[in-house]
């Protein structure tokens, strides 16, 4: 039992075209980290070449094994670039040794594919452990979690009719599943400590993301999740806190923090207390808020700048309007800016921009991208074409 395997970045780099000398490191990072969730503890691997990597299988047979290497391209090729494509995925498999060099054959994920199709029907027997169920050959990665990706998108700044911030989200693929977003990529929300170690990962990732784009003279500014209990704790806080100090002072004047969580009638005194906590090293601090929020003057006395309306998938003016409307009047009444992010489609861009919001964010507006981009002038009269396109 055992096998040894090699997969390359090639297709990736491919597809990615010029963009691959700014992303490379990014990418080699996230390739290591699902390596090192995915594999076993009996498992390893390492680097080979530029864009190669070997994996070696303790107890994984032939094919199982050049499944889950298969999946790990696919799963990057997917956070990376939207989609995948099969025939694109290769991994080079070790047959045997021959006067001391091992001889490896290539297969597309495709051909494995029709294989393990092809196995089920005859009523063969795999190489693999008695779970290995070849009419699910994800099986193995469905009980894995794989490494958390950040992707951005633009929102659009109304008054001065440019997209100029980037909000940074959490993505989780999950194999045979539509990805997680946000903060159900924590599969406990109860669990604290994991609420935590997803603020600080993506914290690091945006960072370094947006390090690079500064690196190569690229301006806009960049909005990070922080959830309620990450900085309503001391230890939590604290350990927050020592990511925090190691961002590069340049970056901060162009950094905002979205606070996620709030409680409900949350105390002037403790809303204060995280505000300032995060001013400290951010441009703004905005808070996420539900519809129906009565707390909008305890957060403008805390020096929130924006109050954020989350909007379900598929909202509508017809069901939704009034409490736009509502929450834009009462925004602006406690000199908060309004925003509203779930802006998907034509109606809801014009309501918006007629209901008085600051900021809106969206499908509309932007899609999710693996990087943000410089800021863009977007004018109402870019709006209008949109909307006349649309």
């Amino acid at each position: 039992m055992g096998s040894l395997h090699m997969v390359g970045l090639d297709a990736v780099r491919e597809r990615l075209g010029d963009r691959w000398p700014k992303v490379a490191d990014r990418v080699h990072a996230l390739a290591e980290r699902m390596l090192n969730q995915i594999l076993g503890p009996t498992d390893a691997w390492f680097r080979h070449g530029e864009d190669d990597y070997v994996l070696v299988f303790a107890r994984l047979g032939r094919n199982e094994a050049g499944l889950v290497c298969a999946k790990v391209v696919e799963q990057l090729q997917t956070m990376l670039l939207g989609s995948a494509d099969t025939s694109a995925v290769w991994v080079h498999s070790a047959v045997q040794e021959i006067s001391g060099e091992i001889l490896f054959e290539c297969t597309n994920l495709n051909g494995m594919l029709a294989n393990a199709a092809h196995s089920v029907t005859a009523g063969s027997e795999m190489a693999g452990p008695p779970s290995y169920d070849p009419a699910n050959p994800w099986a193995h990665l469905a009980q894995q979690e794989l490494p958390v990706g950040v992707v951005y998108r633009p929102i659009w700044d109304v008054r001065k009719e440019v997209l100029s911030i980037y909000l940074a989200c959490p993505k989780r693929p999950r194999p045979g599943r539509s990805p997680a977003w946000g903060y159900d990529c924590v599969a406990d929300q109860r669990d604290l400590q994991r609420i935590l170690g997803l603020d600080l990962d993506v914290l690091h990732q945006s960072m370094e993301v947006y390090g690079e784009l500064y690196r190569n003279q690229f301006r806009c500014f960049l909005s990070v999740p922080v959830h309620f209990e990450t900085v309503a704790g001391a230890v939590r806080r604290r350990e927050y806190l020592a990511a925090l100090q190691a961002i590069p002072k340049e970056l901060l004047s162009f950094l905002a923090f979205h606070v996620v969580g709030l409680p409900q009638g949350v105390p002037v005194s403790r809303a204060t207390e995280i505000v300032n906590f995060l001013r400290q090293f951010s441009r703004v601090v905005i808070a996420v808020v539900a519809a129906g929020c009565q707390d909008l003057p305890t957060l403008a006395a805390a020096g929130v700048y924006i109050a954020t309306l989350v909007l379900p998938p598929g909202a509508t003016p017809k069901r939704w309007g009034a409490d736009l409307s509502r929450f834009a009047q009462e925004a602006t009444r406690v000199k908060l800016r309004a925003g509203v992010e779930g802006v998907d489609t034509v109606l809801m861009g014009a309501y918006a921009d007629g209901a008085g919001f600051h900021y809106m964010a969206g499908d509309f507006i932007g899609t999710w991208a693996e990087v943000p981009e410089n800021a863009l002038r977007f004018t109402r009269a870019d709006l209008r074409a949109r909307v006349m396109a649309g």
